[in-house]
Parts: C-alpha cells; structure tokens; sequence
C-alpha cells in the first residue's frame, strides 16, 4: 500500500470537510441576516410564512451539513492518523 495515497485521502477529505464547513457556516449567516430583516420589515403573516418555513428548513439543512462534515472531518483525521502509524511501523521495520 502506499501511504502517500493514504496521507493524500485524509487530506482531501479534510479539505472536502473544510470547505462545506465555511459554505454551511456561511449559508447559516445568510439565513439568519434574512430572518432578521423579515423581523424587521414585518409583511402579512400571508406572504411572511413560506419564508419563513424556508429559513428555517434551509438552517436546519446547513445544521445536519455542518454535523457531516464535522464527522467527515474526524474520519479523514483518523485516515492520516492511521497513515501516520503505518508509515512509523515502516521505518521501525526496515531499520
């Protein structure tokens, strides 16, 4: 096997990872921006509602994405962490 591929997936993934991070983050920023401004510049509870109801799924959407990556986060860690061991086992054995 070889382990710079293994270094390269954990990497990857934690860039993956990282990057939904920051667009989830920032889609949650959004969101709540909009919502403060609905707040403030009261409609009809009419034209209000499917706003409304779409803030608060699309937050709820960004929470369960920011929760994935945090947990593909921790996967890709555990791949360098593992490529890490494998790569000192190597060098403990070839010496």
């Amino acid at each position: 096997m070889d382990v710079r591929s293994a270094y390269s997936s954990g990497l990857t993934g934690f860039q993956d990872a990282s990057a939904q991070l920051s667009q989830s983050s920032a889609r949650i920023a959004h969101a709540g921006i909009a919502e403060k401004s609905m707040t403030e510049n009261p409609q009809t509870p009419e034209s209000r509602s499917p706003s409304a109801e779409r803030a608060s799924t699309s937050i709820t959407t960004e929470l369960i994405n920011l929760k994935i990556a945090e947990l593909q986060a921790k996967a890709s860690a555990k791949v360098i962490s593992t490529a890490d061991d494998m790569l000192g086992t190597l060098i403990d054995t070839s010496v």
